[in-house]
């Protein structure tokens, strides 16, 4: 099973869309955003730009300032915001999401053994490294602002690996 992987959209439309069009390539059916949408408009677009029949989780970043019409424009285009971080169990793997915000927090996930896959942001730097029996992915910034790459993951949750996928 494949996984999509995104975070750091900071309200950039067009690599939202290029990204869904990735992952739409590889028929993914369930796409992972571990923060910094920022605006609600950017969960319309992601949603609109899957289309129907992929299952979108996310979590909150450090910029989300309108959390509660946020969740409001969410829930009507069927995107899961499920709070700062996120347990999901999919394709026989445990997964954890989260912004990474904390340091501590995010070693404490990756170290505590208990997920196979454990998917973070905030850093804008693509990453993907193992760490003991747990696949680490930094998916990078779909954005593209602050490194001039847009980049999202995609995890091959049979294989416990991860591509990093160069949109612009």
């Amino acid at each position: 099973m494949l996984i999509g992987v995104l975070s750091d959209s900071h309200d950039n439309i067009w690599a939202i869309k290029k990204a869904a069009e990735e992952f739409k390539k590889r028929e993914i059916r369930l796409v992972l955003h571990a923060g910094d949408w920022v605006a609600p408009f950017s969960a319309r677009a992601l949603r609109e730009a899957l289309g129907e029949g992929v299952r979108v989780v996310g979590v909150w970043g450090n910029n989300e300032g309108e959390r509660l019409y946020f969740m409001e424009v969410a829930r009507k285009y069927g995107v899961e915001i499920v709070g700062e971080a996120a347990e999901l169990e999919t394709g026989g793997r445990r997964i954890a999401l989260y912004h990474g915000a904390s340091s501590v927090l995010l070693k404490a996930l990756v170290e505590s053994g208990l997920y196979d896959v454990v998917i973070y942001g905030h850093t804008h730097q693509a990453a993907i490294e193992r760490r003991g029996k747990t696949l680490v992915v930094n998916p990078g910034e779909v954005c593209g602002c602050l490194t001039g790459r847009s980049t999202v993951a995609v995890v091959d949750l049979a294989k416990l690996e991860a591509e990093l996928l160069f949109l612009t």
